[in-house]
């Protein structure tokens, strides 16, 4: 793992000397240890291992492919997924050879040609890129995790050449998508998206502010098909088949194929994958009287699926998986060692100092994969963790009996009280956290060291409980006062992408918006940004262009934050909301800050302090070039008073002092 890891993140400078320190403590530990002569051997022997394997596999596949980049050439390919959006569009992922003979995986988002998997897609002529990546999503990390190389891009001359025959995965992925549908249609569009997302790993029956609430609650894991899942089902037919005297090497059997049959309806994620090996490993040492060990499975199972797959180090399903796996079944283990079990008070403070192990292995993963990350997981787990498998273990069996027991609306019962706890949760706003500036992302980083450091060279289960508070500790108190610090600051963030800008005004604990273009995707900016900037709340929107279809966009986007006041400017009421008109002109006090838009043009005045932002030109203390540029006008994004060109594109945070200085900062 750690070899990957270095080829993967880490052949810079610092990497080098992070993992020459990590090597020096290693050797140490060694030393503490007695380590002989072999075992120094099988650990330097497996971390080149680990760094030959990611660089034979980006040097011999990865990076040739994307040479392509740029060029124009053929491509035919097989459909292996297909991800279908709003507008009759989709994103295929094509694994087949260009005209130039390159074996490679690219992604085709296009409209709908009715491809199905399996199918064979013939491009006659398009254009390759790279993946690039942007503030909303990370294009780059994601499609290395799937092993994509490029994107294909102005297409011409496509065919489709159908699959005849039955297909397993189709059939699959049908059952999937029809149950998926009954769930919704008999239970409602939230009860039915929440426990499909539990059973297939679906998340997009969902939408994103319930998502939101569950990460934020910090229960977002049951979303994905893993340990949770699979333990879970392996554990009930295991019992099932003890119940009925099965011979133990059938049940294993048994076992096997019903976990890749569940693995299969999920689409084969990684996370299922790595859990479904340990089960294997802990079940077939019953069979053959041994004894498991859960470290020694963790690491059988990493080591298959990185031959398999060494850019699986990209994957978040992987790496949450393997460190929850970590937290619940080697330190949980170690720190309730020495605990009483024997009464229920006792059991349920060993549940409540596991879920808290489980939690501390995850927050680092969370801070970076996501923009929030609850601070009250482990209490929300223990509470609501029993209720999602209750659901989940409910909606099984309604599959397994073909729907014959009437199960589904208890299912949503349960689902309803946890989606109505998590709302509750997840309003409060000292219960979460967000990291922007990755300065709380370094300290959990240093924190981690340290406490490893206790852990192996002073083994004490009392200091390290007492470091890890401390670090707990710190952690909150830097989080909320970088937080304050933040919110008191005057900052303005230009957000989009292309012809799409929305300006984002903070000052003095407030949040202004003014949407400059429009574009439906504002709306998804603005909330990314107000979510990791931890901005719980906005004083007002204000909507200059294609007001209905913004209106509606913010009302979906911003629906977890608190009232706001809507503006439209232009005369047209809003259809279906409330919304205040205000002309073609207007100027609105918020908080001592004051918007003033006309004719495209938008002046933010504060405490002496002013900025412009236009579609072309315009002066101020600082002029911000929003929307795409029309040809002829100089491609420049921010200017001074000075007229020199410091940024270009939008999706950048201005912040300014008192004394009227300024710093720009790409997000």
């Amino acid at each position: 793992m750690s070899g990957l890891f270095f080829a993967s993140f880490f052949m810079d400078a610092k990497g080098l000397l992070m993992f020459a320190a990590a090597g020096v403590l290693a050797v140490l530990y060694g030393r503490r240890m007695s380590f002989k002569k072999i075992d120094y051997t099988v650990i330097g022997g497996f971390f080149a291992f680990g760094v030959f394997m990611s660089l034979l596999y980006s040097y011999a596949v990865y990076l040739p492919a994307q040479l392509y980049s740029g060029h124009t050439d053929s491509f035919i390919g097989e459909v292996e997924d297909a991800d279908r959006y709003d507008g009759d569009r989709v994103s295929y992922t094509l694994y087949g050879r260009t005209g130039g003979g390159r074996l490679t995986r690219i992604r085709l988002f296009t409209t709908d040609i009715g491809a199905d998997l399996g199918d064979t897609v013939c491009v006659g002529e398009t254009t390759f890129a790279k993946p690039e990546s942007d503030y909303l999503f990370d294009a780059e990390t994601v499609y290395k995790s799937r092993r994509i190389a490029l994107d294909a891009s102005k297409v011409k001359d496509i065919t489709v050449r159908r699959k005849e025959g039955f297909s397993l995965r189709r059939s699959l992925r049908d059952y999937r998508e029809s149950k998926a549908a009954e769930f919704r249609t008999e239970i409602g569009d939230d009860c039915g998206g929440f426990l499909a997302g539990m059973i297939f790993g679906e998340k997009r029956y969902l939408d994103s502010n319930t998502r939101s609430a569950l990460y934020r609650t910090g229960i977002g894991h049951v979303l994905a098909v893993s340990g949770l899942h699979v333990s879970i089902i392996a554990g009930l037919i295991m019992l099932l088949l003890n119940r009925l005297r099965v011979k133990r090497f059938v049940s294993f059997a048994v076992v096997n194929v019903l976990l890749m049959l569940l693995i299969a309806l999920a689409n084969y994620p990684i996370s299922a994958l790595r859990a479904a090996i340990m089960l294997d490993i802990m079940y077939s040492a019953r069979l053959f009287r041994r004894q498991s060990d859960p470290l020694n499975s963790i690491a059988v199972a990493v080591l298959i699926l990185g031959i398999a797959d060494p850019y699986c180090v990209y994957n978040s399903g992987f790496m949450l998986s393997i460190s929850g796996t970590a937290g619940i079944a080697v330190l949980a283990p170690y720190m309730t060692k020495e605990m009483e079990r024997e009464t229920i008070v006792q059991r349920l403070k060993i549940a409540l100092v596991t879920s808290i192990c489980t939690t501390l292995c995850v927050f680092p993963l969370c801070m970076y994969y996501f923009d929030e990350t609850s601070l009250v997981s482990p209490f929300a787990n223990i509470l609501l963790l029993p209720m999602c498998t209750a659901a989940m273990v409910l909606g099984l069996l309604h599959l397994l009996t073909f729907g014959l027991l009437p199960v589904l609306p208890i299912a949503a019962g349960i689902i309803k009280l946890i989606l109505l706890i998590s709302d509750g949760i997840a309003s409060v706003p000292i219960f979460h956290t967000s990291d922007d500036t990755g300065l709380l992302s370094g300290l959990l980083l240093i924190s981690a060291g340290v406490i490893i450091g206790v852990y192996l060279f002073r083994r004490e289960r009392h200091l390290l409980a007492v470091m890890t508070a401390c670090a707990v500790v710190l952690f909150s108190v830097t989080s909320a006062v970088t937080g304050i610090v933040r919110r008191r600051a005057f900052r303005a963030a230009v957000l989009g992408s292309g012809s799409s800008a929305a300006v984002v005004i903070t000052h003095n604990g407030h949040a202004d918006i003014v949407d400059l273009s429009g574009h439906y995707r504002s709306a998804e900016y603005v909330r990314r940004y107000m979510t990791v900037n931890g901005i719980s709340s906005a004083d007002t929107v204000l909507l200059t262009k294609n007001v209905q279809s913004g209106y509606s966009a913010y009302e979906q986007e911003l629906g977890l934050f608190p009232e706001y006041t809507s503006i439209v400017t232009g005369d047209t009421k809003v259809y279906c909301g409330d919304a205040q008109t205000a002309g073609d002109s207007l100027t609105v006090e918020s908080g001592g800050c004051e918007l003033t838009y006309s004719d495209g043009e938008l002046t933010v005045s504060y405490k002496g302090m002013e900025m412009s932002f236009v579609p072309t030109s315009g002066n101020g203390g600082v002029t911000v070039y929003y929307g795409r540029h029309a040809s002829g006008v100089p491609e420049r994004g921010i200017s001074d008073d000075n007229d020199d060109e410091l940024l270009t594109g939008n999706s950048f945070e201005i912040s300014c002092s008192r004394s009227g200085d300024y710093k720009i900062r790409r997000l």
